[in-house]
């Protein structure tokens, strides 16, 4: 009789999350679990984005520990809140169901009041870069939804953390370019109406920035989205949204595409080729009084 064994017999472990030797870093491994793919098999956008955002805050939890309110906030100042105004994700490859990927987080001083933080994303398999992140950070009072300054002695305290400037996921070029304006001669594609729901609020009393991701690629073309690779989104987060609140979406080609060098997400060029195709997104939260921007972003498309 033939024994039939099983066809893997263990997975590979992941590992946890941790600093570099000299604390200028941080990083963890992820496996791609099934809720977090799509018919392809392989992680979308917006799981990459809930990677990012997870280890950011663990960063953040093991500089200063853990608070009893709001994302990563620092203990004992209640009052001062991180949000990111900015975040900009290049993907080479997207990976697969299963897959294990090590994802590394570092942060810089960006001006008087803001602060910005990178991510290199890898193939623990084949060692191979896959992706790569920058975002700005600013402080605001919890209560006023004001800028604020960190204090200088936190400041001090933290900045030792950070490695040199000049270290960049992104080349610093390629970063913080100008979304176009909402041209009303754009060829606008209207989306559907989307309805906040308490689900998508997050730990800082707001939705959730993954969601407004996820609900601005819904306006994308089907054969758009079907036939190209996501390979950059560039979102600019103007104003909050809450549960309940109404969101109308809508995105318009960009004719041609803004630059045509041949870059990767290893920072050099900025990606765009003659075949790409670019949308220009924008969310607005509406009601009797009118409407307000949330969110504009960019995302280039790259042929598969």
């Amino acid at each position: 009789q033939t024994e039939v064994d099983v066809v893997i017999p263990s997975f590979p472990a992941v590992a946890t999350g941790s600093f570099t030797q000299d604390r200028q870093s941080f990083s963890e491994e992820y496996r791609v679990r099934g809720y977090e793919v799509g018919p392809d098999q392989r992680a979308s956008v917006a799981t990459v984005a809930n990677l990012l955002q997870e280890l950011a805050s663990n960063h953040a939890v093991g500089m200063w520990g853990r608070a009893d309110s709001g994302f990563a906030n620092i203990p004992n100042m209640k009052d001062a809140l991180f949000v990111m105004t900015r975040l900009q994700i290049r993907m080479d490859q997207y990976p697969k169901w299963g897959d294990l990927v090590r994802a590394e987080t570092y942060f810089c001083e960006e001006g008087r009041l803001a602060a910005r933080r990178d991510w290199v994303v890898t193939d623990v398999k084949t060692g191979q870069r896959i992706g790569a992140a920058t975002s700005t950070w600013v402080t605001i009072n919890f209560a006023t939804r004001r800028l604020a300054k960190l204090p200088d002695e936190l400041k001090t305290r933290f900045m030792r953390f950070a490695p040199p400037p000049s270290r960049m996921a992104i080349a610093v070029e390629e970063t913080k370019k100008k979304l176009p304006d909402l041209d009303e001669s754009l060829p606008w594609v209207e989306g559907q109406k989307q309805i906040a729901r308490r689900s998508d609020m997050d730990m800082n009393g707001h939705i959730n920035n993954v969601t407004y991701l996820g609900w601005a690629l819904e306006t994308v073309p089907d054969h758009v989205y079907n036939s190209h690779h996501l390979f950059e989104v560039e979102i600019d987060f103007k104003a909050e949204c809450t549960a309940g609140n109404i969101v109308e979406s809508s995105c318009a080609q960009l004719t041609p595409p803004e630059g045509h060098s041949n870059g990767t997400a290893n920072g050099s060029g900025n990606g765009s080729g003659s075949g790409d195709l670019q949308y220009l997104h924008t969310l607005k939260r509406c009601d009797e009084n009118g409407c307000v921007e949330l969110v504009r972003l960019r995302t280039t498309w790259k042929k598969r």
